[in-house]
């Protein structure tokens, strides 16, 4: 509406766009780990393949970490919490649906992690 000042802030402001770093995971078990805080997780295997969410006691995420998954190989990429992690998603989809499909997972408590995106089962 009018009237209305913004402010926004400046070039050194931590919530100014950044690009994405991207890290690829070729294995047919992949762990999430604190390096990939806020980064695209590119899967890349012909096969088949798991991307597991850790407990917090072994990888201490903070609450609101974002982690953006592509699977840029054939092999479809499911993304699997350990035991003592909740993952939500809609209708309990937790696959990527097909090569090139994206998934983001957004940690919203302790042990609680949401997941969506371009999911199947």
């Amino acid at each position: 509406t009018a009237n209305r000042v913004y402010t926004y802030p400046d070039e050194d402001c931590t919530l100014a766009p950044r690009e994405v770093t991207i890290v690829t995971k070729t294995s047919t078990l992949n762990n999430i780990v604190l390096t990939d805080l806020y980064k695209l997780i590119r899967t890349n295997n012909a096969g088949a393949n798991d991307l597991r969410i850790p407990t917090n006691t072994s990888v201490p995420f903070p609450t609101g970490t974002q982690i953006l998954v592509v699977q840029y190989g054939a092999g479809q990429t499911t993304i699997a919490p350990t035991a003592g992690v909740t993952l939500r998603s809609s209708g309990g989809k937790t696959k990527i649906a097909a090569q090139y499909g994206m998934a983001t997972l957004i940690k919203i408590d302790t042990n609680e992690w949401v997941l969506a995106g371009d999911l199947t089962t």
